[in-house]
């Protein structure tokens, strides 16, 4: 015992400085996992999002699109019994410091669950009450939203009454978190809409929801948990005679609340497009549009099916908007496009947590990467040649045998850290207007240009803090500010400086690049309150309010 006295009375003081943060990380850790011993039921509420020529069901755990029984429900256009997809869920996966594996998926919840309804606590715990509170999903109208601020209602409708915001009253249940978004007209910090206060949402029409993956056991894919809470926005827009008419957003905001940083992370969406019939479909992708596309195999669908989509079939894709941020400032978009049969091969459907991980980077149940058969080459996408390309590696010109593929469209690797919020955005875009057979991708890459363009300029997470980054330290003088005057705006390392009022709608934007002030006239914005928004060379954003009396 004596030279083990002598050993540890020789460690200089910041070996046990480090001994200390290790201890303390490994009681952290246990706390944790301690909390983790949850019950909650799997999440059992839906709702239409349906304000366009799509109606499409949303499910609060993790899936869309369909029943949980057998029936799609991706409706386009809206009025028929036609569906273009079966169903979705989000995948998310990552590595922890001591190398463990962490993965949380769903599909069809033939197995079970990975992902269960309402949030987490700071120390990314959950309970079964908060889990059964929060299996709901919030819907909302942009025309009710604007019909209250302009004063038509008597009192505040159920759709703005029970908003999930922060310290919403009208809530049985305690909502003293950073929830759903929503304009907060008298700057207290909490929900009230008979204080004037409503839902801050894009689109013409939006759902919020909440789920986590702590709040049971991953009996799904099998992982372990990740310790994140997921906070969605789907939306639409009404966009008659254009693409947003046929077109669907998903906006997940996800948070880390567990003690680990994890490594590697990925962040993907799976599919089951049944484009109609589901037997003739061919699958493919544009790497430069960050597509992955769903097509029909010749000029007609099926017929062999319940429901086929009459005349010429329509082409259905899924596009990653915007993918999370590395520690480089780099922005991932789709990094990889894979898909697998429906059976249990190596390439079939996955069994366990490293199959589901190994997919959101292109790499098959027995450990080899996805390849090129036309190079020999390994590649991250799979069917990556437009269909009227003879000589290019598209389903349509090798003449593929026409099977019921699940599709991956995911992004990474990053880092994701304890705290950290990660987003991605994802659009689902029904395009009818292409030619048969092989038909070229020249239409639905049109159809996904005017979606992103919209999205990159129009599209504004406004409201709570969460969606627009913390609220700006930079000096805005003088706020509020008298109509006429001249506002004096100070910062550094910004790129472009945007205001908005409480409905979203741009009203301003310009390019700051290399400037520390800019000057405002306050005197076209008129009366009232509005949200600066500053993007910052390093792709981060902070906004603010800003009042002219």
């Amino acid at each position: 015992m004596e030279h083990i006295d002598k050993y540890f009375q020789n460690i200089t003081p910041l070996f046990k400085q480090s001994i200390r943060k290790w201890f303390a990380l490994i009681i952290s850790l246990l706390l944790w996992f301690s909390l983790q011993a949850q019950n909650c039921a799997p999440a059992t509420a839906f709702a239409f999002l349906d304000v366009n020529a799509v109606k499409a069901r949303i499910n609060n755990g993790g899936d869309m699109w369909w029943d949980l029984d057998s029936h799609a429900e991706y409706f386009v256009p809206k009025s028929g019994n036609v569906s273009a997809m079966f169903a979705g869920g989000l995948w998310l996966g990552g590595v922890d410091a001591q190398g463990t594996l962490h993965m949380a998926a769903q599909t069809y919840r033939q197995n079970g669950n990975d992902f269960f309804p309402g949030p987490l606590d700071a120390s990314a715990a959950t309970n079964n009450q908060t889990c059964s509170n929060f299996d709901r999903i919030w819907k909302v109208n942009k025309t009710t939203i604007d019909s209250f601020i302009a004063g038509l209602f008597t009192s505040p409708p159920p759709s703005i009454a029970e908003w999930p915001g922060r310290g919403n009253p009208n809530l049985p249940f305690s909502t003293n978190q950073n929830l759903a978004p929503f304009i907060d007209t008298d700057g207290d910090e909490l929900y009230n809409p008979s204080n004037g206060d409503y839902p801050a949402i894009p689109g013409d029409q939006a759902l919020w929801y909440v789920f986590n993956d702590a709040g049971n056991i991953h009996s799904e894919s099998g992982g372990e948990k990740l310790g994140v809470e997921v906070q969605v926005l789907a939306y639409a827009y009404l966009g008659e005679g254009t693409c947003l008419n046929t077109t669907t957003f998903y906006h997940y905001r996800i948070e880390n609340k567990s003690p680990n940083d994890y490594l590697a992370f990925y962040t993907g969406l799976w599919s089951d497009p049944d484009l109609g019939c589901y037997i003739d479909d061919y699958f493919g992708c544009d790497t430069v549009n960050n597509i992955g596309i769903v097509y029909n195999k010749d000029s007609v669908d099926g017929p062999s099916c319940n429901f086929n989509y009459p005349g010429t079939p329509p082409v259905v894709a899924v596009q990653v908007l915007k993918g999370p941020t590395g520690n480089d400032s780099t922005t991932h978009l789709m990094d990889f496009f894979m898909l697998y049969t429906n059976d249990f091969s190596v390439y079939g459907n996955p069994e366990e947590a490293d199959d589901y991980h190994n997919y959101l980077k292109s790499v098959y149940k027995n450990d080899t990467h996805l390849k090129n058969p036309l190079t020999n080459e390994f590649t991250d996408y799979a069917f990556p040649s437009d269909p009227t390309d003879i000589s290019g590696w598209s389903m349509c010109a090798q003449n593929t045998a026409p099977t019921d593929l699940r599709m991956i469209v995911s992004s990474g690797p990053v880092a994701f850290e304890h705290k950290e919020v990660l987003t991605f955005d994802i659009a689902v875009i029904w395009d009818s207007s292409s030619v048969y057979p092989c038909p070229a991708y020249t239409n639905i890459i049109e159809a996904s240009n005017c979606v992103k363009d919209y999205f990159d300029n129009d599209v504004v997470f406004t409201g709570e803090q969460q969606w627009v980054g913390e609220t700006s330290s930079k000096n805005v003088f003088p706020n509020p500010a008298a109509m006429g005057s001249q506002i004096q705006f100070n910062f550094s390392n910004a790129d472009q400086f945007e205001i908005f009022d409480l409905t979203g709608k741009k009203l301003f934007a310009a390019n700051v690049k290399d400037k520390t002030t800019f000057n405002l006239k306050s005197g076209f914005l008129g009366k009232g309150m509005f949200v600066y928004r500053i993007l910052f060379n390093d792709k981060h954003t902070e906004s603010g309010k800003l009042v002219i009396e």
